[in-house]
């Protein structure tokens, strides 16, 4: 039964990479973003951020509009992150769970892996997609394509990996 459950994570996560896959494949034929460096004041503090617009939408240097809060970010990059741990390691760390006879010990062997989870997802997202966000002011074209190449090859990846899933699952 623990296996069906598991497997069925790898289904939903093959489903999410195509999702994310044609999203990207959409958005660099339709909409594509014009990033750049914005450096602007608050109370007196000056900073320097990246800027995300699509197409020719109007750009806005109004400091009441530009918050810097975690909740803009949205719930998109968790729900990936949850689905992606489900699959991935969800499984080891319930075998781990399960050897721990400490309820204490347990819950600080969860806050442990979790945190580690988080901050080297973190920095994996950082290391690979700062360059491309950097550079994408100044190579526009290639980052397109670049995105495009990806969104082609998430969706091929995330059929592949559906196919074993279920080929797995005996369907």
């Amino acid at each position: 039964m623990l296996r069906g459950f598991i497997l069925g994570f790898h289904v939903l996560l093959a489903l999410m990479i195509i999702g994310l896959g044609v999203n990207a494949v959409v958005r660099s034929i339709f909409k594509r973003s014009n990033i750049h460096m914005h450096r602007h004041e608050h109370d007196g503090t000056s900073h320097a951020h990246m800027h995300f617009h699509d197409g020719n939408a109007e750009h806005s240097h109004d400091t009441v509009s530009q918050s810097h809060r975690i909740f803009d970010v949205g719930f998109k990059p968790l729900i990936i992150g949850a689905v992606h741990g489900l699959a991935g390691s969800g499984a080891l760390t319930l075998l781990v769970l399960v050897q721990i006879n400490s309820t204490g010990l347990g819950l600080l062997y969860l806050a442990v892996f979790g945190f580690g989870s988080v901050l080297g997802m973190m920095l994996t997202s950082l290391l690979v997609g700062l360059p491309f966000a950097l550079s994408s002011s100044t190579f526009q074209g290639l980052n397109h394509s670049i995105q495009m190449l990806a969104g082609v090859f998430s969706v091929a990846f995330g059929l592949w990996y559906a196919y074993h899933c279920a080929l797995a699952l005996g369907l």
